[in-house]
């Protein structure tokens, strides 16, 4: 059996669906299991041992438009697949396999392709229950069975901290301890902790606790995170965003003493390699998005603390704050400081 597992396309959704592709990898040990991603998350499925391939959606190139969406159908159809099971909701990813002649074709009922589906799911996570079971659920009806205890635990192999231990010697940072940074949340304003605060927090790990910064980020927040940067007065924090790939990201993750940031993708990245991590919450649901801190595979304990006011607002999920901000403004620096001190 040839089956194809439709990732979802942001960083933090990759992690929560680790327990469902190895739930398809234990129930399929023999199936050619290979798994269909944007460019930008790609490279980390590549990494795992479950996967036995990867079809890369070039959604900003070569897959672009609907005569790019065409040409991706063309090439699942080359692949041979007999079961596809398609995590994410949207009508797109259902079109695309159903172009592809993909016999069997899993997925939630949403955005009207029921029709593109041989087996339309219904949605029915509990208001506030973990996005993980969401997709578990999904491979559940695909036939692999629920695992008693969900884990997400990633083991960072010698090439990536090689890397990262490379990028932090080129940075002159040598051995020196540090804290990685993901303070940008560049896509989500609302989820942001003001920079004022976070400038505050690091210069207090960096007199309290001898922790360097290690800003991370893409391409696109290497801006924002240049703006934390001028409001720091200690520790001379280095700035890797955009320097790093996300394999490279994970062996600094992995190497880090530990991690805060807003609630985003590099802070379930955090959480799956086992670093004590701080994570920030105001307009979004930590019990639905929080990495996830269930018993880990490699026995060591799920180091994460949720950080937040709750205010009556929140979670509003909004990506801009229509009001004060006062979920994330209430936040102080000691408040993420004491957080952090807890899980060493």
């Amino acid at each position: 059996m040839r089956i194809l597992l439709r990732a979802p396309n942001w960083v933090g959704d990759v992690v929560m669906s680790l327990p469902a592709l190895t739930a398809l990898r234990a129930e399929f040990p023999k199936a050619h299991l290979a798994v269909q991603a944007r460019s930008w998350v790609a490279e980390l499925y590549r990494l795992r041992d479950e996967v036995d391939g990867v079809v890369v959606e070039d959604s900003r190139g070569a897959h672009q438009g609907r005569e790019g969406r065409e040409r991706l159908a063309q090439e699942l159809r080359s692949g041979r697949f007999d079961r596809t099971v398609i995590l994410p909701t949207s009508f797109a990813s259902a079109w695309i396999p159903f172009r592809a002649g993909i016999p069997e074709r899993i997925g939630y009922r949403a955005e009207g392709r029921s029709l593109l589906l041989t087996q339309a799911v219904p949605q029915d996570l509990e208001p506030g229950e973990h996005q993980i079971w969401k997709h578990l659920r999904l491979v559940s009806a695909a036939g692999a069975r629920l695992p008693e205890k969900p884990d997400v635990s990633w083991s960072v192999g010698p090439r990536e901290r090689a890397a990262a231990r490379k990028l932090l010697e080129s940075a002159g940072l040598g051995s020196r301890k540090f804290v990685a940074v993901h303070a940008a949340s560049f896509a989500h304003a609302a989820k942001r902790w003001p920079f004022p605060r976070f400038a505050e927090l690091l210069d207090l790990l960096h007199r309290e606790e001898g922790l360097t910064a290690v800003l991370l980020g893409s391409e696109a927040e290497r801006a924002v995170n240049g703006e934390l940067l001028a409001l720091t007065t200690r520790g001379a924090p280095v700035d890797l965003a955009g320097r790093s790939s996300l394999p490279e990201v994970l062996g600094l993750l992995a190497e880090a003493d530990r991690f805060v940031g807003n609630d985003s993708g590099l802070a379930h990245l955090a959480g799956a390699v086992g670093t004590p991590a701080a994570v920030l919450f105001g307009p979004t649901d930590p019990e639905a998005t929080r990495p996830w801190d269930g018993p880990r595979a490699d026995g060591q304990p799920s180091r994460i603390a949720v950080v937040r006011s709750a205010p009556p607002c929140a979670p509003c999920r909004f990506a801009v704050c229509p009001l004060d901000h006062v979920c994330m403004r209430s936040v102080t620096a000691r408040d993420v400081l004491t957080a952090l001190q807890t899980l060493r």
